[in-house]
């Protein structure tokens, strides 16, 4: 047996070694970089979900309103919403880094194998070899340094082969504990998801009580008029936002805007039943008098609410009465407003084109049509 021959699957052995740990270490690394940043968005989203948490505490003691609590609580619906959804994704980052080291704990395993059969047929020659040396001494006197200097090699690959095999063991337990704290990461997300996913519900379900309470209040006369006084203040801030917002604005010259060109043909937000029409209103069984400053439409949860026409966003946020709520500068004192959304799309100080979306509703849009910061019927702009 040649002792040269012995000494090359050694070297290539080692080389790819070096190459997989190289090849894994850069994945890995790649791989820790997304989950760091992952880390950090939900780090964010948790600050946000614990004030949002604080702001609900202090609404219970400080706040008598109900929309404000029902507001407060559908923003944190909505966190929790974007925290899942990170887990989602740090739970997809893990499950890769687990497959990954699965896949190199196999490797190994085979590296092994291949290496203990070597091992073993190179200790088998070893041992043969060694018990020819006294023979070889005798018969050839001659040649007895030149057979030492083999077999001292051959030993010398021996232990070389067994350093690596043990290394190769090492490597291997190494990859396995890796394995099993990724997969107990990974468990641990999931844990967390589910937590989150109940707290969720459990959000949801104080958001559908609180619902059901402000539906209550407004079968009753004096909480009615309670209620009623807290819309109407909502109704002054707006107008109060839409004057500002006003005076910031060039009047353009009666008779020439968009609107006024296009009234009665302006395309409607979304298509639905109309279930509330502008003006007075009288309550059907106490029969009292509000007054509605544009239209309700009943749509089905999550259909887009487009504009009616181009024009800048000038609020896009919650609102007081509204929900959330978005309002279109269309220029020459003409504004429109969409509010009860479930999602709001556009971005404030956005330039939109006519028909873009600026949000999804939830059971009905409210809409209005403002000109000179006045309420005015939308159904006199809109097409029939």
């Amino acid at each position: 047996m040649n002792p040269r021959r012995l000494t090359w699957p050694i070297l290539t052995v080692l080389a790819l070694c070096g190459l997989v740990l190289s090849s894994a270490g850069a994945d890995l690394a790649e791989l820790e970089q997304r989950i760091k940043e992952h880390q950090r968005e939900l780090g964010e989203t948790k600050r946000e979900l614990e004030d949002t948490r604080q702001q609900i505490e202090r609404l219970t003691e400080t706040e008598k309103t109900s929309l404000a609590r029902l507001e407060a609580l559908r923003a944190q619906i909505a966190a929790a919403r974007r925290y899942i959804n990170q887990l989602d994704v740090q739970l997809a980052d893990r499950t890769e880094q687990v497959g990954q080291v699965a896949r190199q704990v196999e490797e190994t395993a085979r590296r092994i194998e291949a290496r203990r059969q070597d091992l073993a047929e190179r200790l088998t020659d070893i041992y043969k070899y060694g018990r020819l040396v006294p023979l070889e001494a005798v018969l050839a006197t001659d040649q007895v340094e030149n057979v030492y200097r083999r077999l001292m090699h051959l030993r010398w690959v021996a232990r070389a082969d067994r350093r690596t095999a043990e290394e190769l063991i090492r490597l291997r337990a190494s990859q396995l504990e890796q394995q099993s704290r990724l997969i107990a990461a990974r468990d641990d997300l999931v844990k967390l998801k589910a937590e989150r996913l109940a707290s969720e519900s459990l959000l949801a379900s104080s958001c559908r009580a609180e619902s059901a309470m402000v539906a209550k209040v407004r079968t009753e006369r004096d909480a009615k008029l309670k209620l009623e006084r807290e819309l109407d203040e909502a109704a002054q801030r707006l107008q109060a936002l839409i004057a500002d917002l006003e005076k910031e604005r060039a009047q353009a010259s009666a008779g020439g805007h968009f609107f006024e060109q296009n009234r009665g043909k302006l395309p409607w937000p979304v298509r639905g039943e109309l279930i509330t029409r502008f003006g007075p209103q009288t309550h059907p069984v106490y029969k009292t008098k509000t007054t509605s400053s544009g239209i309700d439409i009943r749509t089905s949860a999550g259909t887009p609410a487009l504009a009616i026409a181009s024009g800048k966003v000038v609020y896009a946020d919650q609102f007081m009465g509204y929900g959330r709520l978005v309002i279109l500068d269309h220029g020459g004192g003409f504004y429109t407003l969409y509010g009860n959304l479930e999602d709001i799309l556009a971005r404030p100080g956005a330039e939109i084109p006519a028909g873009s979306p600026v949000g999804r509703t939830r059971d009905f849009l409210h809409f209005e049509i403002r000109r000179q910061g006045q309420p005015t019927d939308p159904l006199l702009w809109l097409a029939p």
